[in-house]
């Protein structure tokens, strides 16, 4: 399980003792994209000089998706471009609609092709692809001084459950979620043991931020008690977290070594909180084959410092700080 966990194909670094995450999630990207998602994500990206850059799901999936293998190689592409000819790494994990146009362990084997893609499939035996620890390293040595957690959050409940209707899911006086589905039992399972497994074998807790597609339900908690959770940031849609807690959240402050968990799915949300110690909320949406607002477009960034790993200092990045609304219209 160890050597799994710590394989990566690019070495993660810190670069004098810092290192800055951006993250972007809802491309939405399409075979005729818009030439604006291209352009924001090449400007955001030299604008902000991330480490790391990590894809939040719904990479593919807007109007008509893509609608070959071959179409989805050159539309990651081309919104890789910058990325590969700087040799960032970058990670992804995988949204609700990217699996509308082809499984997800497919478009694995795409992703993982470009020299500066980290993501890993993850163990064969475990639900959904895109489960993975990437571990970053000081800025001199070998040692791990900061993680990041990727899993897949699946689609809709009836994809896991087929026999399951929403009616009998969704009662009238729910949790107030929704019919979407997330990362399963078998997945909590494999983050607790690995991150028991990565304390043992390092004789203490890497300090990690984890990143989805689907919010948990605890993201409710941050807008029903916006003072005590310090809440920033807008939202301007429902939490569209999956009805059924399958205990991520809980492991997580069991073991005490995520700090940060973040995801996408809600295009015009991009608030942030804390719960429990744990810093939980959005990094918006970037992509234009969709629903979005000029000026919400943009991404999350995470900042690091070698010297205190477990503060995670985090904000939002808006494409308004290089184009004005109407040039982002």
């Amino acid at each position: 399980m160890i050597n799994e966990l710590l394989k990566t194909k690019k070495e993660l670094r810190f670069k004098n003792g810092k290192l800055k995450i951006a993250m972007f999630s809802d491309l939405h990207g399409c075979t005729n994209y818009d030439p604006k998602l291209k352009r924001n994500l090449d400007a955001a990206i030299e604008k902000i000089k991330p480490d790391i850059v990590l894809l939040g799901g719904d990479i593919i999936g807007g109007n008509d998706g893509c609608a070959t293998l071959d179409e989805l190689r050159t539309y990651l592409s081309e919104i890789t471009e910058v990325l590969e000819k700087n040799n960032i790494p970058w990670a992804h994990v995988y949204g609700n609609h990217d699996r509308e146009s082809f499984p997800n362990a497919v478009q694995q084997e795409i992703y993982e092709s470009f020299p500066n893609c980290v993501s890993k499939a993850g163990p064969e035996d475990l639900d959904g692809t895109g489960n993975y620890f990437l571990p970053v390293k000081a800025t001199e040595g070998d040692e791990v001084i900061f993680g990041i957690w990727g899993l897949d959050s699946h689609s809709g409940i009836g994809d896991r459950h087929p026999n399951l209707k929403q009616s009998e899911v969704i009662l009238p006086n729910n949790f107030g979620c929704t019919f979407y589905d997330h990362a399963g039992p078998d997945q909590v399972t494999w983050y607790y043991d690995s991150s028991k497994a990565l304390e043992s074998h390092f004789g203490r807790k890497i300090p990690s931020l984890m990143y989805f597609h689907i919010p948990i339900p605890e993201y409710l908690l941050i807008t029903r008690n916006p003072e005590r959770t310090g809440m920033v940031g807008e939202q301007r849609e429902t939490v569209a977290c999956c009805e059924f807690n399958y205990g991520l959240f809980s492991a997580a402050l069991l073991r005490a070594d995520v700090k940060a968990i973040f995801c996408g799915h809600e295009h015009i949300n991009d608030f942030c909180g804390e719960y429990c110690g744990i810093k939980l909320g959005y990094d918006g949406g970037m992509g234009y084959n969709t629903y979005w607002n000029a000026d919400m477009l943009g991404g999350r960034v995470f900042e690091i410092d070698e010297k205190d790993p477990w503060n995670i200092n985090t904000y939002m990045f808006k494409m308004t700080e290089i184009f004005s609304e109407s040039e982002l219209k």
